[in-house]
Parts: structure tokens; C-alpha cells; sequence
């Protein structure tokens, strides 16, 4: 899961924003984020919808932080249904926004994503809690998965391309063909599994972190590999 940098809330003539509905942020976050899910990184040509971190309605709601941008990240449909309106405990779960999120989960061709080997019984149990928060736990196996959730077949897809792009690399080390690659990988989204496929490259592994808009660059020591976010629990 692709650590974000949010920023604070944007402003107008030297005056912070503040909006009516809170879909009215949209646009905002996509010049931070880019049209890119928060949870499951799946590119949005439609754009991802505004995604409240602690739900606005419902039983365990927080109306009071429906128009509170340090509340919002960006969500597709499916990510955003799954996780509805649930109670939400942040220190449940690991966040993109808090925490490095590329260091909590672990990413295999044919797997959804998993708790990272590396982590601590209490680390492990809190990543799960947001894989399950997100239904990004959810693979073939899964007796949630449904036909509509495309996030598993578009991640399948996006390891398929970055694995062919790699080969590529290795036939034609050029730095065109590097441009090239992380055009593609924009287009297709799913940055992880880039990040993931390319492990060995650290030039790019830079690149991937520096052409998706609003990667928190503070999670990645010089060689591109992560490192506890300032502040983050992880």
C-alpha cells in the first residue's frame, strides 16, 4: 500500500479551503494523490470517489469530520463499499496517510496482499485488521470475493505487464525504455506491485516514488527502501 503525503488542506488566496459537500475536495486530492485508490492503488479513470477515513454515518459515524480534510483520502468503489460506514479505530490499522504502508504488506504474483514477514505478532495482527477493514484480503479463495470486486483481476493484470516491462529492461537498458516503463506503470496503477517487481533496481524504484504524485518520500532511505515514516507507527 503506497504511503501518501496529503499535505494540509489547500488553499485560495492565502485562505484555507473549506467545502460545502465534501465531494467538492475531489479535485483537491487528485492534484496530491493522483486518481489512484489509497487502499488498493487501482487507477481510477472515472477518479476515485472521496473516501472518509472514519465513516460519516452509521452508528459508529463522525459527522463532525465529514467536511474535514485531514478525514479524507481517495477510494474506488470497491475498497469504498467494503469498508463503508464500519467502525473504524485507527490504531486498528495501518493508514497511508500516518504510517509506511509499503512496509506493513508484502506483495506475491496470484496472492492478494499480505501481512509483511517482517513484522512483529502485534504488527502482523494490525495489518491484517486493515486488509480485512478494506477487503483487500479477498482472492480467488476468498468466500467474499465477488464479480464485481475487479481488484484482485486488475492486480493480476498489473503483475502480468510489470513482469513483461522488467523483461524488457533487461533486453534494452535504456533510458528511454526506463521513461517508458513508468509511463505505463501510471497508467495501469497498483504501485506496489512495481515497486515489488522492480525490488532490485534502485533507479527505478526512484522513479515509481517520485512520478506518483504524492508518495510520502520521507518512508524511503536513498536506495528507495523503506524506512519507518517520521511519526508512523510502522
Amino acid at each position: 500500500m503506497r504511503p501518501v503525503h496529503r499535505g494540509p488542506v489547500p488553499e485560495a488566496g492565502g485562505i484555507p479551503r473549506t467545502y460545502a459537500a465534501y465531494g467538492d475536495a475531489r479535485d483537491d486530492l487528485f492534484a496530491r494523490l493522483g486518481d489512484y485508490c489509497s487502499y488498493c492503488e487501482m487507477r481510477c479513470h472515472e477518479g476515485p470517489a472521496v473516501e472518509h477515513v472514519q465513516p460519516k454515518r452509521g452508528k459508529s459515524g463522525h459527522p463532525e469530520l465529514e467536511l474535514i480534510w485531514d478525514n479524507f483520502l481517495l477510494g474506488c468503489p470497491f475498497c469504498n463499499s467494503t469498508k463503508g460506514d464500519r467502525q473504524v479505530v485507527l490504531s486498528d490499522c495501518y493508514w497511508p496517510d500516518q504510517d509506511n504502508t509499503f512496509r506493513a504488506f508484502k506483495y506475491e504474483l496470484d496472492r492478494a496482499p499480505q501481512a509483511a514477514d517482517a513484522l512483529s505478532p502485534a504488527q502482523q495482527a494490525t495489518a491484517e485488521k486493515t486488509l480485512q477493514l478494506t477487503g483487500l484480503d479477498r482472492e480467488p479463495t476468498h468466500p467474499k470475493l465477488t464479480r464485481k470486486d475487479r481488484r484482485w483481476f486488475k492486480r493480476r493484470e498489473a503483475w502480468g505487464i510489470a513482469l513483461l516491462a522488467f523483461h524488457d529492461l533487461q533486453k534494452e537498458p535504456s533510458e528511454a525504455m526506463r521513461r517508458q516503463i513508468v509511463n505505463v506503470a501510471m497508467g495501469v496503477g497498483f504501485w506496489s506491485v512495481w515497486m515489488t517487481v522492480f525490488a532490485g533496481d534502485a533507479d527505478m524504484k526512484r522513479r515509481f516514488v517520485m512520478a506518483f504524485i504524492g508518495t510520502a518520500l520521507d518512508c524511503f532511505d536513498a536506495e528507495m527502501n523503506p524506512v519507518p515514516r517520521p511519526g508512523g507507527r510502522i
